[in-house]
Protein backbone atom coordinates (compact mmCIF):
# COMPACT_ATOMS: atom_id res chain seq x y z
CA UNK A 1 0.00 0.00 0.00
CA UNK A 2 1.33 3.23 -1.00
CA UNK A 3 -0.49 6.28 0.04
CA UNK A 4 1.23 10.06 -0.73
CA UNK A 5 0.53 11.94 2.53
CA UNK A 6 1.81 15.93 2.60
CA UNK A 7 5.14 15.09 0.99
CA UNK A 8 5.81 11.62 2.81
CA UNK A 9 4.96 8.45 1.04
CA UNK A 10 2.91 6.13 3.19
CA UNK A 11 4.44 2.25 2.90
CA UNK A 12 2.10 0.94 6.15
CA UNK A 13 -0.15 1.55 8.66
CA UNK A 14 -0.49 -0.77 11.35
CA UNK A 15 -3.66 -0.31 12.68
CA UNK A 16 -3.38 -2.87 15.85
CA UNK A 17 -0.51 -0.67 17.29
CA UNK A 18 -2.53 2.28 16.85
CA UNK A 19 -6.24 1.05 17.85
CA UNK A 20 -3.56 -0.83 21.34
CA UNK A 21 -2.52 3.05 21.45
CA UNK A 22 -5.72 4.70 20.83
CA UNK A 23 -7.48 2.36 24.08
CA UNK A 24 -4.61 3.29 26.31
CA UNK A 25 -5.79 7.20 25.22
CA UNK A 26 -9.27 6.43 26.02
CA UNK A 27 -8.13 4.72 29.41
CA UNK A 28 -6.79 7.76 30.26
CA UNK A 29 -9.39 9.82 29.59
CA UNK A 30 -11.92 7.67 31.50
CA UNK A 31 -9.67 7.24 34.27
CA UNK A 32 -9.73 10.82 34.99
CA UNK A 33 -13.44 10.67 34.63
CA UNK A 34 -13.77 8.15 37.24
CA UNK A 35 -11.47 10.50 39.23
CA UNK A 36 -12.74 13.27 39.09
CA UNK A 37 -16.18 11.74 40.24
CA UNK A 38 -14.01 10.05 42.83
CA UNK A 39 -12.49 13.60 43.84
CA UNK A 40 -16.70 14.79 43.76
CA UNK A 41 -17.95 11.96 46.03
CA UNK A 42 -15.47 13.17 48.82
CA UNK A 43 -15.45 16.98 48.24
CA UNK A 44 -18.67 17.87 46.31
CA UNK A 45 -16.64 19.65 44.10
CA UNK A 46 -15.46 18.47 39.95
CA UNK A 47 -11.88 20.44 40.26
CA UNK A 48 -9.47 18.28 40.35
CA UNK A 49 -7.46 17.88 43.54
CA UNK A 50 -4.14 16.06 44.23
CA UNK A 51 -3.76 13.03 46.51
CA UNK A 52 -2.61 15.20 48.99
CA UNK A 53 -5.37 17.71 48.72
CA UNK A 54 -7.69 15.06 48.96
CA UNK A 55 -5.70 13.26 51.50
CA UNK A 56 -6.01 17.04 53.78
CA UNK A 57 -9.98 17.31 53.02
CA UNK A 58 -10.70 14.32 54.74
CA UNK A 59 -8.42 14.80 57.65
CA UNK A 60 -9.85 18.06 58.01
CA UNK A 61 -13.28 17.13 58.01
CA UNK A 62 -13.17 14.09 60.67
CA UNK A 63 -10.05 15.69 63.26
CA UNK A 64 -8.30 12.43 62.69
CA UNK A 65 -4.71 12.49 61.40
CA UNK A 66 -5.32 8.31 60.27
CA UNK A 67 -6.38 9.24 56.16
CA UNK A 68 -7.19 5.48 55.82
CA UNK A 69 -9.83 5.63 58.84
CA UNK A 70 -11.63 8.97 58.41
CA UNK A 71 -12.19 7.70 54.79
CA UNK A 72 -13.86 4.87 56.50
CA UNK A 73 -15.65 7.01 59.19
CA UNK A 74 -16.85 9.27 56.33
CA UNK A 75 -17.94 6.47 53.67
CA UNK A 76 -15.88 7.42 51.38
CA UNK A 77 -13.19 4.83 51.32
CA UNK A 78 -13.69 3.38 48.07
CA UNK A 79 -13.48 6.60 46.28
CA UNK A 80 -10.28 7.13 48.31
CA UNK A 81 -8.72 3.98 47.13
CA UNK A 82 -9.29 4.63 43.92
CA UNK A 83 -7.66 8.02 43.90
CA UNK A 84 -5.11 6.42 45.64
CA UNK A 85 -4.45 4.04 43.15
CA UNK A 86 -4.60 6.24 40.41
CA UNK A 87 -3.86 9.81 40.74
CA UNK A 88 -0.04 9.09 39.11
CA UNK A 89 -1.44 6.71 36.33
CA UNK A 90 -3.45 10.04 34.20
CA UNK A 91 -1.43 12.06 31.96
CA UNK A 92 -3.51 15.25 32.06
CA UNK A 93 -1.28 16.82 28.80
CA UNK A 94 -3.28 14.43 26.90
CA UNK A 95 -6.45 15.61 28.43
CA UNK A 96 -8.47 18.54 26.91
CA UNK A 97 -10.96 19.17 29.79
CA UNK A 98 -14.31 21.49 28.98
CA UNK A 99 -16.18 23.70 31.54
CA UNK A 100 -18.27 20.95 33.00
CA UNK A 101 -14.59 19.13 33.89
CA UNK A 102 -15.51 16.22 31.74
CA UNK A 103 -12.44 15.55 30.11
CA UNK A 104 -11.45 13.83 26.16
CA UNK A 105 -8.54 13.16 24.41
CA UNK A 106 -6.78 16.05 23.10
CA UNK A 107 -7.03 15.66 18.79
CA UNK A 108 -3.18 16.13 18.72
CA UNK A 109 -2.81 13.24 20.92
CA UNK A 110 -4.66 10.91 18.30
CA UNK A 111 -2.74 12.63 15.52
CA UNK A 112 0.20 11.52 17.20
CA UNK A 113 -0.72 8.16 17.47
CA UNK A 114 -1.44 7.99 13.90
CA UNK A 115 1.49 8.96 12.39
CA UNK A 116 3.46 6.89 15.14
CA UNK A 117 1.60 3.97 13.85
CA UNK A 118 2.04 4.65 10.11
CA UNK A 119 5.30 3.60 8.20
CA UNK A 120 6.93 6.13 5.88
CA UNK A 121 9.13 5.50 2.70
CA UNK A 122 12.63 6.90 3.56
CA UNK A 123 13.62 9.83 2.01
CA UNK A 124 16.60 8.16 0.25
CA UNK A 125 14.23 6.12 -1.71
CA UNK A 126 11.24 9.33 -2.93
CA UNK A 127 13.25 10.17 -6.20
CA UNK A 128 13.50 6.38 -7.45
CA UNK A 129 10.23 6.16 -6.19
CA UNK A 130 8.81 8.79 -8.62
CA UNK A 131 10.95 7.11 -11.22
CA UNK A 132 9.42 3.85 -10.95
CA UNK A 133 5.47 5.58 -10.20
CA UNK A 134 6.59 7.30 -14.01
CA UNK A 135 7.94 3.92 -15.68
CA UNK A 136 4.44 2.27 -14.07
CA UNK A 137 2.25 4.58 -15.68
CA UNK A 138 4.08 4.24 -19.09
CA UNK A 139 3.59 0.56 -19.15
CA UNK A 140 -0.25 0.56 -17.93
CA UNK A 141 -0.31 2.89 -21.57
CA UNK A 142 0.29 0.24 -23.68
CA UNK A 143 -1.84 -1.04 -25.75
CA UNK A 144 -1.05 -4.87 -25.23
CA UNK A 145 -1.20 -5.66 -21.22
CA UNK A 146 1.40 -8.16 -22.16
CA UNK A 147 3.99 -5.51 -23.54
CA UNK A 148 5.67 -5.23 -20.64
CA UNK A 149 7.49 -9.27 -20.68
CA UNK A 150 9.27 -7.63 -24.03
CA UNK A 151 11.51 -5.82 -21.76
CA UNK A 152 15.28 -7.36 -21.12
CA UNK A 153 17.72 -6.52 -18.23
CA UNK A 154 21.08 -6.09 -19.46
CA UNK A 155 24.00 -7.29 -17.20
CA UNK A 156 24.77 -4.01 -15.57
CA UNK A 157 20.77 -3.40 -14.77
CA UNK A 158 19.98 -1.61 -17.42
CA UNK A 159 16.45 -2.26 -19.21
CA UNK A 160 16.11 -2.29 -22.97
CA UNK A 161 13.38 -3.18 -25.52
CA UNK A 162 13.38 -7.23 -26.69
CA UNK A 163 13.04 -6.22 -29.98
CA UNK A 164 13.06 -10.21 -31.07
CA UNK A 165 10.29 -10.98 -28.82
CA UNK A 166 8.37 -7.89 -30.03
CA UNK A 167 8.31 -8.31 -33.38
CA UNK A 168 7.03 -11.98 -32.80
CA UNK A 169 4.78 -11.29 -30.45
CA UNK A 170 1.84 -11.50 -32.87
CA UNK A 171 2.78 -14.94 -33.57
CA UNK A 172 1.37 -15.70 -30.31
Amino acid sequence: MMVKEKNKIVVSYNESQANVNLKTLQDNTNRYNTYIDAVSSITGSSDFKTLSQIEQYIKDATSFSNVERSAELLDCIDAYNYIKANHSRIDLSLLDIDTDGIASTKPSAIAKVKVDATEYLKEEFINEYEVLLNACNALNKLNNPNSSQYLKRAYDGLFSVNLQMLQNSNRM
